[in-house]
């Protein structure tokens, strides 16, 4: 039997570790399921809804405030003034409801886009309008726009379902803290079984320390890849079979890099590289889990320090200042492809270094030289 061969079968033989892979999956179904229920509770319809109510409401006081009798004329007239608007918006919000409902989306979000553009002008005339309120108005009228050239039904950006954008929803919100937190616990029951105490047990093997090395990352970086893609993939065909593939020319909002401008790219243009950025990031965090696990030779240590410089550096570095801005030259950063593609993980940290060129380059320098750092530690200081 080589090597190669034993290693699988360490894998394959243990059902613990089946577990994470369980675990992956049930939590992408699981949360398929909270994004549907949310969708409906969250749509833009469930908001024209509100603003009908909200409008008659307001419509209802208008009136009775004109049935008084002691009415100035300039309280009068602002009083038929905001009863005729009442009127036109809720009749906008009217036909927004019944087009989208006849899944005629241009027509539906061309009417979306002219009121979010009373509103922003409403809003910027307005001193008490923040910042942040004014760039979701701008967000909102982009992706309606964008929308309504393609003719596309508009999914919930905090909660897709349909199956391209719930796969990379997935792989955003999902996969950059379990799927790391599912292949260091693997790897480490299967890197460590090489060691009793701390005899390296395949000193005993009758093959080079540099075959051991390589086969071991080969086969680690083989079976992280398998488990991420067959959670993608899971995601992908249940978000299909709940509420259809989607479409690859669906806008993703993005931030230019350098500048931090506003843009929409199809999605179809983020999916590759950011495929790259995290298959790299993955065999990256495969290799600091050999080297930990072979200089610790302790099992729970060696998971310990593992998660603090993987998942402890991905969670802190959005919030720890000085990481923030050397978090370009940081591998586990692009853990995140999406996030880095679209550029929303450089502009939420003010860094505009981040980019997927800057990715493949901090992270091929990192796999290569971890890999040879190993190599050095394994085959020239005696105590490994």
């Amino acid at each position: 039997m080589s090597y190669r061969s034993y290693l699988n079968r360490k894998i394959l033989k243990n059902k613990f570790n089946f577990i994470p892979l369980i675990i992956l999956i049930v939590t992408v179904l699981v949360c398929l399921v909270f994004n549907v229920k949310n969708k409906a509770a969250n749509s833009y319809i469930v908001d024209a809804k509100d603003n009908i109510r909200q409008g008659k409401q307001a419509l209802q006081d208008s009136q009775n405030d004109l049935k008084r009798k002691k009415l100035t004329v300039s309280d009068r007239k602002l009083d038929l003034a905001n009863i005729a608007n009442e009127k036109k918006d809720i009749k906008t919000n009217q036909t927004i409801i019944r087009l989208s409902h006849q899944h005629q989306w241009r027509a539906a979000y061309q009417q979306k886009v002219r009121q979010i553009q009373e509103d922003l002008t409403v809003a910027q005339a307005s001193k008490g309008s923040g910042s942040g309120l004014i760039n979701a108005m701008k967000r909102d009228r982009l992706i309606y726009q964008d929308l309504a050239s393609k003719n596309l039904e508009k999914q919930d950006d905090d909660f897709p379902t349909q199956g391209i954008s719930y796969s990379v929803w997935a792989s955003k919100t999902i996969l950059p803290y379990l799927l790391v937190l599912a292949i260091t616990f693997v790897l480490v029951q299967v890197y460590g079984d090489a060691f009793e105490g701390k005899l390296n047990k395949n000193k005993l093997l009758p093959i080079s320390k540099v075959t051991i090395t390589t086969q071991n990352i080969l086969n680690g970086s083989f079976f992280a890849i398998v488990l991420w893609l067959l959670t993608e993939l899971t995601a992908f065909i249940a978000g299909t079979v709940v509420s259809g593939i989607g479409a690859l020319n669906y806008p993703y909002l993005s931030y230019a890099i350098g500048s931090g401008k506003m843009l929409l790219q199809n999605i179809s243009k983020l999916i590759l590289p950011s495929l790259i950025l995290q298959g790299l990031a993955i065999v990256f965090i495969v290799e600091i889990t050999y080297f930990i696990v072979t200089l610790v030779r302790n099992r729970l240590a060696a998971l310990f320090v593992i998660l603090l410089l993987t998942l402890g550096l991905i969670l802190v570095t959005t919030v720890v200042e000085p990481l923030q801005r050397i978090a370009a030259f940081l591998p586990t950063t692009y853990i995140n492809g999406i996030s880095i593609v679209s550029g929303q993980y450089g502009h939420a940290i003010a860094n505009n270094r981040i980019s997927f060129v800057t990715g493949v380059i901090t992270l091929l320098i990192g796999i290569v030289g971890l890999y040879g750092f190993t190599l050095v530690m394994n085959t020239k200081l005696k105590k490994f």
